[in-house]
């Protein structure tokens, strides 16, 4: 064996399943997905149904995830549409999540907002959070300026252009306090495999040129991308074979194996690998870079076929079937309890912990 030791692998951006959408999965199966995929903690966003926009909303989230997760979590709070929260409330919701995050653009949850609600939600936020926003074209301009106008700190989810590549490094040398992240599915897939792919290649943000995923590979080797992430979103095959065909791909059993494939290939080094899935997002989003007992072990010298019948995911289908991955997942460890171990979820319902318990 040739181990990799990573130290609590974090996804930052996860849609997780439950609540009204319990037919697609639940806390239970797309964190024990997260386990599987070697991640000790997810951050899960805000716009499934009911949407984590207000105290009762995160309340219920909360409850929720507390009596199912298999791993570590956080939650996201989502910027409304109909305008800023008061002060005192805002300040309160901000005690218990990772985060806001702003829908600058048409996606899943009916959350999106106008350029400027932008500016105006941006100004507001109180922190310790991070800032996050999906968007895509002009509205990434809009996001990284706000930051800047009002010297917040933002996340830039899922980039997928050349373009945006371009505007935060330019951003980022100006000082302006931001960070992005890529998907393993921006970084191997072009508009160009969208015949092949089918509904498998529905999402959002769209595949871009092979040039703009030539881009991306290189903001990471460059430092301009910080974070890649899995926008873990699963739906059922048949929702996929539907019309209109829902956004979103699971991401979370893949995107470890994925990275350490393109270690393997010397697109990254092993080091940058684990950065991206663990320093870099832990040191983002405020929590101890070290935790103690809590670490994955890679197997980057054996090799796999991403099997979608043996997925944890309750989808169980994957953008990724058939590929030959090197990085397999041999042992997951949380609080110096095993809870993966050699295919095996081991973790029970409800041990998960919430990083962001402050909420009252």
């Amino acid at each position: 064996m040739s181990l990799v030791r990573i130290v609590g692998a974090l996804d930052p951006h996860v849609h997780l399943r439950g609540m009204e959408w319990a037919h697609k999965g639940d806390f239970a199966t797309e964190t024990a997905a997260a386990l599987a995929g070697g991640y000790t903690a997810v951050l899960d966003m805000p716009n499934t149904p009911p949407p984590t926009t207000d105290s009762q909303g995160l309340e219920r989230k909360l409850d929720d995830l507390g009596r199912n997760a298999r791993c570590d979590y956080g939650v996201w709070l989502g910027a409304h549409p109909s305008g800023v929260r008061p002060e005192a409330e805002l300040a309160l919701l901000a005690r218990g999540v990772c985060g806001i995050k702003l829908y600058c653009g048409h996606t899943t949850g009916g959350l999106t907002i106008t350029a400027s609600q932008m500016d105006r939600h941006v100004a507001s936020w109180p922190g310790p959070g991070v800032l996050a926003a999906h968007a895509e074209g002009e509205s990434v301009s809009v996001f990284l300026t706000a930051l800047a106008r009002h010297g917040k700190r933002g996340h830039l989810c899922h980039i997928d252009t050349a373009r945006a590549v371009a505007e935060v490094a330019e951003h980022k040398s100006r000082g302006t306090k931001v960070t992005a992240g890529v998907c393993p599915h921006h970084l191997l897939f072009c508009d160009r495999d969208l015949p092949s792919l089918g509904p498998r290649g529905v999402m959002k943000p769209p595949l871009g040129t092979p040039s703009d995923r030539e881009a991306l590979w290189e903001g990471i080797r460059r430092g301009v991308i910080d974070v890649v992430e899995s926008d873990h979103a699963p739906h059922t095959w048949d929702e996929k074979l539907g019309l209109p065909t829902p956004f979103g791909v699971p991401g979370l059993e893949t995107t470890i194996p994925l990275l350490f494939t393109a270690v393997r290939e010397g697109r990254i080094t092993a080091d940058r690998a684990v950065e991206l899935v663990s320093v870099a997002p832990r040191r983002i989003f405020g929590l101890d870079p070290r935790p103690a007992g809590t670490y994955t072990l890679v197997d980057v010298g054996a090799r796999r076929t991403i099997n979608q019948e043996s997925l944890y995911t309750s989808c169980r289908w994957t953008p990724f079937s058939g590929m030959e991955v090197w990085g397999v997942i041999r042992r997951v460890v949380i609080r110096r309890t095993v809870v993966f171990e050699d295919g095996e979820v081991l973790a029970p319902k409800g041990f998960g912990s919430n990083l962001y318990d402050n909420f009252c």
